[in-house]
């Protein structure tokens, strides 16, 4: 499953819920330098979505704050259940 996420590197509070022009919001602490806020979205994603973060790639835009994320597991509807709940968390 594929979805779209916006992100917000150095944020003083990280989080993931909520919306940002249409994609879910991803709030991280980490700057954008050497990949660290790329890793950090995974992790958090991972986290909230309650997968492990081998489950999750960054399919485009690794030098953007917008990402195309993919999710492999075995149940979309679940994964689908949770996106559509931290999208209305916020």
């Amino acid at each position: 499953m594929r979805f779209a996420i916006h992100v917000q590197p150095g944020a003083r509070v990280p989080k993931v819920g909520g919306t940002k022009a249409g994609s879910l919001s991803v709030r991280v602490r980490e700057r954008a330098v050497e990949g660290a806020a790329n890793e950090a979205v995974i992790e958090a994603v991972a986290r909230a979505l309650a997968v492990k973060p081998r489950a999750i790639r960054i399919v485009h835009g690794r030098q953007s704050r917008r990402k195309l994320l993919e999710v492999t597991v075995d149940d979309d509807a679940l994964i689908d259940q949770r996106l559509t709940s931290l999208r209305h968390s916020g």
